[in-house]
């Protein structure tokens, strides 16, 4: 009988210390006072890791009001706030304008995502300030990942039932995961995408777009559309008339005579001779409808070269005649005309259009292709690869992905796409001459340069688009490519409503390529 008391005994004992312990450490935590300090989303860099979100900082400030965080109070709130903040002696966190620190107080870097230095608007995109999660761009195409390598950071303190922080214990610091560099990693040059950003915003371009691509991987160095958006407020974009939300280098557009040099090609493959020649009287009939070349300017007799200098429409219309627009059409189809262009999961750009081949039953159709008309519509990145096919002859894929950084940030690099044969040796030097002809000779003079070897040609397509008063809505391009004998870099300039691709996207062409080739040395 005395063992089983003894027994009990033990039993009520241990159950009294259990219940001792669990409503001691209850009533602990009920006496924890949690503050989140900052979140963070998963990095986006540019290709050397320099970061394109959260490159800024913001101070803030976790402390307990008392003598020795007056100061600091006083200088937020004013004074009379911070006498009633210490009163209540409640902990609480603030931004501030410098760093602070004492016994009970401690200043913490938080990431601001969008700051001033903010480059690639269009292609970074924006999130949803509320859902946190991503509206465009890579914020949306690569949501989920951005989410899984997010983070947090708080401050916990000790306090009584009233909420005011207990003297004597330490506040505690909850980092989860808040100082990962886990991200995507884009193709894109910081220092190249900030140049083209600058040639866009101070030409005479208000609507358009640039892209820059390295000719050996067909990695995007650069993608600016104009006009931006604030990603802090895009409330205040949401009225304007020239779409800032739209990336212009993903819409297709009437493409005009920068279509120009991929006829020659086509012709020179099917075996048509670059002095070919032919004599623009200002004007060919196909049909019955006429078609005319710019002020209604008779060329005279010209050669496949001399036709690219002066953008001759009538020429072209004779060389397609007498090469095969089939072939012509099979050519753009392998290039990706007509096909959209994937440069990340989720983000691409449009199909645009060709004609069809039972088109080219109807002259006038096969007259409208020659010179890049029609029911021909290309993207500014169609146009990119296009323009490298005639600077190497092969057809590469486009990406803006290199690959994605851990959480230590170290790079693991993503595959390159395939690349395809498209024009011979001899067709490709024979366009390298003849598209330097065009910026040294031709039309495309204001995009000539004395530091560097340009290659490239204007363009200038009717919309079918027309304003209030009446006038025509044009596309104004310039395509080409640098240095002009060997080339490092595809450059393509888009202006939605234009006067020519002389005047509007030379100069901008010209400008990007002259600050890359100095910012190389």
């Amino acid at each position: 009988m005395l063992s089983l008391a003894v027994c009990f005994s033990l039993l009520l004992i241990r159950i009294i210390d259990l219940n001792s312990k669990k409503y001691s450490e209850a009533a602990k935590g009920a006496r924890t006072k949690t503050i989140q300090i900052g979140e963070t989303r998963g990095k986006i860099y540019d290709r050397n890791l320099d970061p394109l979100v959260d490159s800024e900082e913001r101070l803030v400030t976790a402390a307990v009001p008392d003598q020795t965080t007056y100061q600091a109070l006083k200088e937020k709130f004013g004074e009379s706030e911070a006498l009633r903040l210490m009163q209540e002696a409640k902990p609480l966190v603030f931004e501030t304008e410098t760093e602070l620190s004492g016994e009970n107080v401690r200043t913490f870097h938080v990431p601001v995502r969008y700051g001033s230095d903010s480059c690639a608007v269009h292609l970074v995109g924006y999130i949803d300030k509320t859902t946190k999660n991503g509206l465009s761009g890579i914020e949306k195409a690569y949501n989920t990942y951005l989410k899984e390598n997010s983070g947090t950071l708080s401050v916990s303190f000790e306090t009584d039932a009233e909420g005011k922080a207990l003297a004597g214990l330490d506040k505690t610091v909850n980092d989860n995961n808040f100082n990962s560099k886990a991200g995507v990693v884009l193709t894109l040059d910081k220092r190249i995408q900030k140049l083209t950003e600058s040639a866009l915003k101070e030409s005479t371009i208000k609507s358009g777009a640039a892209v820059v691509m390295h000719i050996d991987t067909g990695e995007i160095y650069a993608m600016a559309s104009v006009p931006e958006f604030n990603r802090n407020d895009p409330s205040k974009s949401l009225t304007s008339e020239l779409s800032p939300f739209v990336n212009k280098a993903l819409q297709s557009y009437a493409v005009g005579s920068v279509f120009k040099p991929l006829v020659a090609a086509a012709a020179l493959e099917n075996g048509v001779s670059e002095t070919y020649e032919y004599e623009c009287k200002g004007y060919i009939d196909v049909g019955d409808v006429r078609y005319e070349c710019y002020a209604h300017k008779a060329h005279g007799k010209q050669t496949m070269k001399e036709a690219l200098e002066n953008s001759c429409n009538t020429y072209f219309v004779s060389l397609l005649e007498k090469s095969d627009p089939d072939l012509l059409l099979a050519l753009c189809r392998s290039v990706g005309f007509s096909s959209e262009t994937v440069i990340a999961d989720g983000i691409k750009g449009s199909k645009g259009s060709l004609p069809d081949n039972d088109d080219f039953l109807y002259p006038g159709e096969v007259a409208n292709f020659a010179f890049g008309q029609g029911k021909l519509l290309a993207t500014p990145l169609q146009m990119l690869v296009a323009y490298h096919a005639l600077a190497t002859g092969n057809c590469v894929s486009p990406t803006v992905i290199r690959g994605f950084a851990d959480s230590d940030g170290l790079l693991k690099l993503e595959k390159s796409g395939n690349v395809k044969k498209i024009f011979s040796a001899s067709t490709i030097k024979k366009m390298k001459e003849m598209l330097s002809s065009v910026v040294e000779n031709g039309n495309g003079k204001k995009a000539a340069s004395s530091l560097v070897s340009l290659a490239g040609k204007t363009g200038t397509a009717q919309s079918g688009i027309f304003t209030t008063d009446g006038k025509e809505v044009c596309r104004t391009w310039f395509c080409g490519f640098f240095p002009s004998k060997n080339p490092h870099y595809i450059v393509v300039i888009l202006n939605e409503d234009g006067e020519s691709g002389s005047s509007d996207c030379a100069p901008v062409f010209k400008r990007i390529c002259e600050g890359i080739v100095h910012d190389n040395g």
